[in-house]
């Protein structure tokens, strides 16, 4: 694909969090970008954001976080309401891979699920893992991946 500088791409990330406490979020260690983030990725040509986050986790950890879905609302032949994503960032993405910076608009949903084993996907991540409020702090991550978890910990509790 190529890119134009400055470009918009449209993805979905979703923090998988366990139901259980204290609670333990699910992270990959991205390739790409060695840091710790949660599952996600860009959406494809037929999919909405919440079709993405759900082929996303499956993909990166095994997770189908479908039972765990709001309904999706038809209001007639023409419109649905998708569930409401968490946040919707705008992320700057750095020059890579002879890819100019460009930046994403990311979806980002908040599920919590039963604990469960999860398996990474080898090509995109270096691993994979649940992981506490404590263990947070050695990981290396993203600002903003360490903001949107204090502020869902907030909310839901820890």
């Amino acid at each position: 694909m190529d890119i134009v500088k400055g470009q918009k791409q449209y993805t979905a990330t979703v923090f998988v969090v366990s139901e259980a406490k204290p609670r333990k979020i699910l992270l990959t260690h991205h390739k790409k970008f060695d840091k710790w983030m949660p599952p996600g990725g860009h959406i494809e040509k037929l999919e909405n954001p919440i079709e993405a986050a759900v082929r996303e986790v499956k993909e990166e950890s095994g997770v189908d976080i479908r039972p765990f879905l709001q309904e999706v609302k038809k209001i007639d032949d023409r419109a649905k309401i998708l569930p409401v994503p968490t946040f919707i960032l705008e992320e700057t993405i750095d020059p890579h891979g002879g890819q100019p910076e460009h930046y994403h608009i990311d979806f980002v949903y908040v599920f919590e699920v039963p604990m469960q084993k999860v398996s990474r996907q080898i090509k995109e991540s270096h691993d994979i893992g649940w992981f506490g409020v404590s263990d947070l702090k050695t990981l290396p991550m993203f600002e903003n991946v360490l903001h949107e978890i204090d502020v869902i910990l907030k909310k839901i509790g820890n």
